[in-house]
């Protein structure tokens, strides 16, 4: 299957401050295929600057590691990227994987590898990608 690689770029408001969300737009081939029922967020904590969006330091860090385990996970038909939502002092990716198993056993050897990184990693299962949905309907279709 091949991934779009076409975004679209928006922001919102929260108590905490702006957050410019990324989204990645023409995925029904892979939602409707079921293979990727688990949606996984890695929460990246940050300093941040004054509006809490990241330094160029912490961008380029948080970028260049985020790159590779996004490359890793869509390569081996893992997991896919859908957004990255940036602001209020986090970086947020949001992906929907074959199972939280598979996901781990992809990523633990690169983050083994760069040791102690100030990221939390939750699951929850959504076949129906009703968070995705629901993001493209209020983001890119509003």
């Amino acid at each position: 299957m091949q991934l779009s690689n076409e975004w679209f770029i928006a922001t919102y408001d929260t108590d905490m401050g702006d957050i410019a969300v990324r989204g990645r737009l023409h995925l029904d081939t892979m939602r409707l295929s079921g293979a990727y029922s688990m949606r996984i967020e890695m929460q990246w904590d940050i300093k941040g600057d004054d509006k809490g969006m990241p330094t160029e330091t912490e961008g380029e860090v948080i970028d260049s590691i985020m790159h590779i385990i996004t490359e890793a996970l869509e390569r081996s038909n893992t997991a896919i990227l859908t957004a990255i939502h940036t602001g209020a002092r986090m970086v947020r990716y949001v992906f929907y994987a074959t199972s939280a198993d598979n996901f781990s056993h992809t990523i633990h050897p690169l983050l083994q590898r760069l040791g102690n990184l100030p990221i939390r990693i939750g699951a929850e299962t959504d076949r129906q990608w009703d968070e995705y949905t629901s993001m493209i309907a209020r983001m890119a279709m509003g």
